[in-house]
């Protein structure tokens, strides 16, 4: 089975358990037709392909496929030249890593939280008068590029072009390669422009960070960055409306309490992680994974949908998710996401926006999943609404 007609299939969590009932907790997979990999669908196994580097490397100089010139895999799999810390292990991933962990650690979070309702308070103006909206392509991507970029300093103009580009990365439809080269230029020219005159965005932290050997190393882990926050975050956002608009334990519509958005958020990273394949490490030695033989140069991508899932570390509770945030959405590991709180913050902002300005109802119950070998969300969200009337509104400022 291709990744991709796996994230795209109706029922993704029965395609997984037929896999997992079939190999066992790691199964050979396509990456695109005719790229083989293994896609890993057990809990214990994603861990411990996740933390130990030493087997399991990022760096793709260990892959042994050649991939043919036109795949869409080469902007994320196989970047020739890369310098960044996704792609790199050991110290010289801890290098890269540090100035990453200390941009997101001192963001503003008050200013992060105005910056956010800023950008969704202009994108609902944008619809709110007409009754209807897809809040998938007029919505959640759009709140999470923007509020993405804007924490880098690049204004909505810049942020709807790297928008643009980072969905052909990610195997949305165009040329991811020549995307990637777009967003290089969009991202270099930013970090000129900075240097010249310091703000007080992420942009200015790696800029001065010593760790960054030059500006192709600043450039890199920026679009690095800006790619992986942009894709959890739309389909963080696309899931959790989702659940909210359609769960009756969220919508009101049944006895007893009504759940609220901190318990939707966390049951979406369970049920549908906002990666669902995370890609990629590759065996640096022959080694056995499970029940699966693995040959140095092989491909391993990280089943989390899988392996939140897997039923032998969560129980049939319907309450387990409420609260709990063991989950492997944001990996572990040295790897590991380094911005799970301004990313909470931004879907939680996101959500709660829309939910409380309109009453929203989705128009049409069945999902055409957008193409992706790594992410699963709907290619359309449709609701209707009552229309707001047309007010003068002050902007809203960061």
């Amino acid at each position: 089975m291709a990744l991709v007609d796996l994230t795209g299939t109706e029922d993704m969590a029965a395609a997984l358990r037929e896999l997992q009932d079939h190999w066992g907790p790691v199964a050979p997979v396509d990456l695109e037709p005719g790229v083989p990999g293994w896609l890993v669908l057990g809990h214990a196994e994603v861990m411990e392909v996740m933390r130990t580097e030493s087997v399991f490397a990022r760096n793709p100089r260990h892959w042994k496929e050649q991939l043919p010139r036109e795949s869409s895999l080469h902007a994320i799999l196989s970047p020739a030249g890369r310098r960044a810390l996704y792609y790199a292990d050991g110290p010289d991933h801890r290098r890269l890593r540090l100035p990453v962990d200390e941009a997101f650690a001192g963001i503003d979070e008050a200013r992060t939280a105005a910056l956010v309702r800023g950008v969704c308070s202009r994108l609902i103006d944008s619809f709110s008068a007409q009754g209807q909206a897809d809040l998938i392509g007029g919505y959640a991507a759009a709140v999470s590029f923007l509020a993405v970029s804007g924490m880098f300093g690049f204004d909505d103009k810049q942020g709807i072009a790297l928008l643009r580009c980072a969905s052909e990365v990610f195997g949305h439809g165009g040329d991811p390669v020549a995307a990637l080269a777009t967003m290089d230029q969009i991202v270099l020219d930013h970090v000129l422009a900075t240097r010249e005159a310091p703000g007080q965005d992420l942009t200015a932290s790696f800029v001065a960070h010593p760790n960054f050997q030059d500006d192709t190393e600043i450039v890199h882990s920026m679009v690095v960055a800006i790619c992986a926050a942009n894709e959890m975050l739309v389909t963080w956002i696309a899931a959790t409306l989702r659940r909210m608009l359609t769960d009756p334990r969220y919508t009101g519509r049944v006895t007893g309490v009504r759940r609220g958005l901190d318990d939707a958020m966390d049951e979406t990273l369970w049920r549908e992680p906002p990666v669902a394949n995370l890609p990629a490490r590759y065996a640096v030695t022959d080694c056995t994974l499970g029940s699966a033989h693995i040959r140095a140069g092989d491909a391993i991508v990280m089943g989390l949908a899988a392996a939140n899932n897997d039923p032998r570390v969560r129980p049939a509770d319907d309450l387990f998710e409420a609260g709990n945030r063991s989950h492997l959405s944001f990996g572990v590991g040295p790897h590991a996401c380094p911005a799970r709180r301004p990313g909470r913050l931004v879907v939680k902002i996101a959500v709660e926006s829309l939910m409380e300005r309109l009453d929203l109802r989705l128009s049409d119950p069945d999902v055409t999943w957008a193409p992706s070998p790594w992410s699963r969300y709907p290619a359309v969200l449709p609701v209707t609404f009552t229309p707001e009337r047309q007010v003068a509104r002050t902007p809203a400022r960061a």
